[in-house]
């Protein structure tokens, strides 16, 4: 077999990990008093994990999701597809038939140059989701 049709080495996210990154989350929504929505994907956007904080919002569930799809998929935080413009926003979310985002929340999860997957956060303000985020992918560095 030729080496250069397989890719050895691949780090991944272990289902404990991802609970990691959630259960870290959780920690700073509850320091901030700003229950939360809060998923982890795998680098396809499938689940791994999620919580739905007591008082967060239902209609973040999905939002939470789509938001970590997106920074999974697109290898950048979700706000930064689509650009700046609210039409280049909307226009990735059209494109996706609704499965991507360009609101804030979203996190890649990238280790040694590979992304292992993302946090998605959503019931709070756009920065209050991208710090719970941050605090769940901080977790997962050690830090």
């Amino acid at each position: 077999m030729d080496d250069s049709f397989i890719s050895r080495n691949q780090l991944r996210l272990t289902c404990k990990g991802a609970h990691v990154v959630v259960h870290a989350a959780e920690k700073r929504a509850a320091a901030m008093g700003v229950p939360q929505c809060i998923a982890v994907v795998d680098p396809g956007g499938h689940l791994l994990a999620f919580s739905r904080m007591d008082g967060a919002r239902i209609g973040s569930i999905e939002i939470a999701l789509t938001k970590a799809r997106t920074a999974a998929t697109r290898l950048q935080r979700s706000e930064e597809v689509g650009g700046a413009s609210d039409s280049g926003k909307l226009g990735i979310a059209l494109a996706s038939q609704l499965r991507l985002t360009g609101m804030a929340g979203g996190i890649p999860l990238i280790v040694e140059g590979q992304v292992l997957g993302a946090v998605g956060v959503s019931s709070g303000k756009p920065e209050q989701d991208v710090e719970v985020g941050e605090a769940g992918f901080a977790a997962l560095l050690g830090s």
